[in-house]
């Protein structure tokens, strides 16, 4: 990809990412860092994509890897049920319960079977919220799988 830096440059302000801090997690000085995003240096390293991903899940660096391959990663939740807060568990279901709604909406849309050009802002916007909305999904059933296996000493396969 010729201009792979730009999308490093777009992915890192994007998510409040500095390059000192991406510098830190590849494990690369700031300067050789610098060289990979100003695009003089060309063939972003594997390493740097890495770390990238490991700061901002962002789902276009997969993306990059994957192709024209039909597949959509989602990244595990970080959190464990003994550093979830009481009230996480309902703040998550309240907004998974409005992604919910807004996938509705979209069915309505579509039910029509057709796109028109009055459906195409509301889908792509959906298109650019179903990933955190899938992500959101996946760490509600990881804290309520956790949060089962804690109170009942069960470990579930």
């Amino acid at each position: 990809m010729e201009s792979e830096h730009i999308l490093v440059q777009e992915i890192l302000k994007k998510h409040g990412v500095s390059v000192s801090q991406l510098a830190d997690k590849a494990q690369m000085a700031d300067s050789t860092l610098y060289e990979y995003t100003g695009g003089r240096k060309k063939n972003i390293p594997l390493s740097i994509w890495r770390a990238l991903y490991a700061l901002t899940e962002d789902v276009r660096i997969p993306d990059l890897i994957v192709g024209e391959v039909e597949s959509f990663i989602v990244p595990m939740p970080k959190s464990g049920v003994d550093d979830c807060p009481q009230g996480t568990l309902k703040q998550l279901i309240q907004k998974r319960r409005k992604d919910l709604e807004c996938e509705m909406a979209i069915l309505d849309i579509l039910a029509d079977g057709r796109i028109d050009r009055d459906d195409y802002k509301a889908i792509e916007q959906y298109r650019d919220v179903h990933p955190e909305a899938v992500k959101l999904d996946a760490q509600i059933y990881h804290t309520i799988i956790r949060q089962y296996e804690k109170s009942t000493g069960k470990k579930t396969p």
